[in-house]
């Protein structure tokens, strides 16, 4: 499926119709996203670095669980631990609501995350990886870090169940 724009934010999907990927989104692209029945959003902005596009607080109030994973956006990826928990975030609310994961683009570090995601459903890391370039439609480079954080993350045997 090709990569998908709104009026203000850049998106495509990880996993259609479940979890989306997208550039900052604003408090319209949060009131647009739950209308279509979305209800958790993961930040992967570092607040020292970057600030969201919307207000928490009014993003919160209209239903949002908002989560933030803090990723330092010069970093060569994200930690082992920052995939485990983004892992457990989406695996708890999976079959519950559609999530939004994004950063300041919306192709660095959500792309990392989808990754993430494809080998906790139990696709290896590179077909995962393959599976997330198609997606973005765009030549994702993985560097050798984010790939051996990938394999690492793979060999802890997470399962996201659908």
């Amino acid at each position: 499926m090709p990569a998908e724009s709104s009026r203000f934010m850049r998106r495509w999907w990880i996993d259609e119709a479940t979890v989306l990927a997208g550039s900052n989104p604003n408090d319209g692209d949060l009131s647009a996203l739950r209308a279509e029945g979305f209800g958790m959003a993961v930040s992967l902005l570092d607040a020292s670095q970057q600030r969201p596009n919307f207000d928490p607080g009014s993003a919160a109030g209209r239903g949002w669980m908002l989560y933030t994973i803090p990723i330092d956006q010069r970093a060569a990826a994200p930690t082992l631990v920052q995939a485990c928990e983004f892992a457990a975030l989406l695996g708890a609310v999976s079959n519950v609501t559609k999530s939004l994961v994004f950063c300041s683009d919306d192709v660095g570090r959500p792309a990392f995350m989808g990754a993430v995601y494809w080998i906790a459903k139990g696709i290896p890391v590179s077909a995962a990886m393959a599976r997330v370039t198609l997606s973005a439609r765009v030549d994702i480079t993985w560097h050798e870090s984010s790939e051996e954080v990938l394999r690492s993350f793979g060999k802890l045997g997470w399962r996201i169940r659908s």
